[in-house]
């Protein structure tokens, strides 16, 4: 039987569990090894903080998450496609590791971000053709 989400450590296994699904795949894996070349050691504890904002009230989060996919999109534009299958990757894994009401926000909080990411990004593209 699955749980919820109750603590950081919970957290670690979810972000863990997602960017490794996230490296592998076809559609974007390569965005974070070949294009990005990701410094996972310094991106997983900033995913780790910034979940841990979201779902649990953590106050350890510096960032600003919309700046380095500004970078990633003047690579390899952003579009709806790769916003839904963040969120459909996002989804699966939760779904596969927890179940309960911290669970169900992380997935309406991830997709809150993919909507909104991908309508900002589809008319940053558009500016710019």
């Amino acid at each position: 039987m699955k749980r919820d989400i109750t603590s950081k450590a919970d957290i670690e296994v979810f972000v863990d569990a997602f960017y490794k699904s996230m490296t592998s795949d076809d559609l974007v894996g390569h965005i974070f090894l070949d294009v990005m070349k990701v410094d996972w050691d310094h991106h997983l504890p900033k995913m780790y903080d910034f979940w841990e904002m979201l779902l649990l009230d953590g106050h350890s989060y510096r960032g600003a998450p919309m700046q380095p996919h500004l970078m990633v999109n003047q690579v390899i534009p952003l579009s709806k496609a790769h916003f839904e299958h963040w969120i459909s990757l996002f989804t699966q894994t939760i779904d596969s590791l927890f179940e309960g009401p911290k669970a169900e926000e992380a997935k309406t909080k991830a997709f809150n971000i993919a909507q909104t990411w991908a309508y900002k990004f589809d008319y940053l593209n558009k500016l710019e053709k």
